[in-house]
């Protein structure tokens, strides 16, 4: 899959990347262990519940990933001002960034309240539907908070600085945790709600996530001299267009190889709770490894963004190289732990054999997409970092709906293989997209050198 790498690379090079990378990879693996704690006080609560919650969660993080796709636009167009050292035109992109963000939270907000309408009839097993509609209501309210915090997050990232998300998200995972215990259990006077008591969890963390990052801005001294472009400047028309030109594209981009993870979990669905639950365990375990790759890809987003600020192409290939070792190094953990583990993993959230027993051979095909799954999210950050996003859309739409899904689907139904067969289409759709990616990443350095 990949070309002999550059010899005698630097080690500042790695160590740049990492620093970069680290932060933002402990703040997705307090998400991502928070996502998983959750479904393991849920699976307790039982088979119903834990469906149920994977059907919704499903549905949701569609939504919060167009968001979270949306508010990348702000980051290479924060990183080529940061090269340039205009700190206040910094601090009106952050200005527009918000704006941008909270009228996209608005919309996101009023599409949930959408889905949970149209839930009954997405052919779902009975017993889950009211939960599943109830739950999704109360998570529609966290929408607004998230999409304002993914707004600081990428001005935080855009300056180089991934520490501060990193602290707030680690924060506000504890909290979510407290929160669920709460709420789920009703305990200290709270009240009893169990599967809703996550939902109250989750908006009470993603509130404290909103409003910590305006009092960084305000109080710490690192962040005074964006303070004149973002108290003074307007917001202008022009600079938020800008933004929805770039980040509907990344939205897109982001969802519809989250979607194709989610249509696969619907169709899974069809099949029965059984196999409902074993696909949430298994995807739900799955998020250990893209979260290391997504923190690599948001690094190389940054340094790239600054690259081209700083009219510095020649060493995109370096930072590319550097990202994509680190990576591959990191997956290699992955892959022993998925496959190694297959038989113990599932037993954290469930006791039922049948559903460990289903997902045990479906972490089998998780540990085969890895590599491919890590590359792929490694150029398309060294695609978003040149801003470069309609093109990365449509190659999205290809391999994920138009050969994954389809193969998925032919193997799991027509070929009669079941669940376990919807997981094929996974390493082909994310192999055909890194090569896609690699070609119009090669495209894009010869433009640029030339």
């Amino acid at each position: 899959m990949f070309k002999r790498s550059h010899r005698n690379i630097p080690f500042f090079e790695y160590k740049k990347t990492l620093s970069l990378s680290l932060p933002v990879i402990i703040a997705q693996a307090g998400q991502i262990m928070v996502g998983l704690v959750d479904n393991m006080m849920i699976g307790h609560l039982g088979r119903n519940e834990l469906a149920a919650a994977s059907f919704t969660t499903t549905l949701f993080s569609l939504v919060v990933i167009f968001g979270m796709g949306f508010s990348f636009a702000l980051t290479p167009i924060v990183g080529q001002r940061m090269a340039e050292r205009n700190y206040t035109d910094i601090g009106k992109s952050l200005k527009n960034g918000l704006l941008a963000n909270v009228l996209m939270g608005l919309g996101l907000s009023a599409l949930v309240l959408l889905l949970s309408f149209l839930i009954p009839y997405m052919n779902q097993p009975h017993g889950i539907i009211n939960s599943s509609r109830n739950f999704l209501l109360l998570l529609m309210l966290s929408v607004l908070p998230m999409q304002v915090f993914y707004g600081f997050k990428q001005f935080f990232e855009g300056i180089g600085n991934t520490k501060i998300s990193m602290i707030v998200m680690l924060l506000a995972n504890i909290l979510n945790t407290i929160g669920n215990y709460l709420f789920m259990y009703g305990k200290f006077g709270c009240p009893e709600l169990g599967l809703y008591g996550a939902a109250v969890g989750t908006i009470i963390s993603r509130v404290f996530m909103a409003i910590i990052p305006f009092i960084c801005l305000l109080r710490m001294k690192a962040f005074r001299r964006y303070l004149v472009g973002f108290t003074k400047a307007r917001c202008s028309f022009d600079g938020v267009k800008r933004l929805y030109v770039l980040g509907i594209p990344l939205g897109g981009q982001m969802v519809m190889e989250a979607s194709a993870f989610g249509l696969c979990t619907v169709m899974i669905g069809w099949i029965n709770e059984v196999s409902l639950a074993a696909h949430q365990i298994a995807i739900s375990l799955s998020t250990i490894g893209f979260m290391v790759y997504q923190g690599i890809g948001a690094a190389t987003t940054i340094r790239v963004s600054h690259l081209i600020g700083e009219k510095n192409v020649a060493k995109v290939k370096t930072v590319k190289t550097v990202s994509i070792q680190i990576m591959f190094a990191y997956c290699l953990l992955i892959v022993i732990l998925f496959i190694g583990g297959r038989n113990i993993l599932p037993h954290m959230f469930t006791s039922d054999q049948d559903v460990i027993s289903l997902a045990s051979s479906m972490l089998i095909l998780c540990g085969i997409f890895q590599l491919s799954d890590g590359a792929q999210i490694i150029i398309a950050g060294v695609l978003r970092g040149f801003a470069d996003v309609k093109m990365p859309a449509v190659i999205t739409f290809l391999a994920y709906f138009v050969i994954a899904l389809p193969f998925s689907y032919y193997c799991a139904f027509t070929l009669e293989i079941g669940a376990v067969g919807m997981w094929y289409g996974f390493p082909v759709g994310l192999t055909i997209a890194y090569f896609l990616y690699y070609l119009r990443y090669k495209r894009l350095l010869r433009k640029s050198l030339a």
